[in-house]
């Protein structure tokens, strides 16, 4: 299934990371509808409100028009049985439900959420899926791509020396094709 058939829904850190180095607008446009639950939304904004992080303003202006949409997932028996998971956070839980309600692709880069959504048969991605595919869609060049990885982690997103190296290659050799 093609990115611009699907639903996405957005956890906090693609959210946050993808507006920190200007591509959540981008990314958005990538699918067929994109939501945000709001106990994420609630997280990320009132959080980066708090703290003057300069994302808060671009994600409520893309609430505002429409490109993202808050909301509140239903409380089913997965919503449930997901509480009792202590590795979970509320927006956690509040996102797994959603992108399992909807039938959508989850965009998480925690580990633990990952893992659930696979076990509850969820297509995932996260922040670096969606550098890959706007890297495919010809939104980005590869090296515009690799750029934005660079800027990734230095706004702050985590990941391994490992899994920086493999996607920089991946993303390089996506100028190739």
């Amino acid at each position: 299934m093609s990115p611009r058939d699907e639903v996405a829904v957005f956890d906090a850190s693609p959210l946050i990371f993808l507006s920190r180095i200007g591509l959540l607008g981008e990314s958005l446009k990538l699918f067929k509808r994109c939501y945000v639950a709001e106990s994420v939304r609630e997280e990320v904004v009132g959080t980066g409100q708090t703290i003057g992080a300069p994302e808060t303003a671009e994600i409520e202006s893309l609430v505002g028009m429409g490109g993202l949409t808050v909301e509140r997932p239903p409380r089913s028996s997965l919503a449930l049985r997901l509480e009792s998971n202590p590795r979970l956070s509320r927006g956690d839980r509040d996102s797994l439900v959603l992108a399992f309600e909807r039938g959508g692709r989850l965009l998480a880069d925690d580990a633990a959420v990952r893992s659930v959504a696979s076990q509850l048969g969820i297509r995932r991605g996260g922040t670096l899926y969606v550098l890959v595919v706007l890297t495919d869609r010809h939104v980005l060049k590869p090296a515009e791509a690799v750029e934005g990885l660079d800027r990734l982690v230095d706004a702050g997103w985590y990941c391994s020396t490992r899994l920086y190296r493999t996607a920089k290659a991946a993303l390089e050799r996506r100028g190739s094709k």
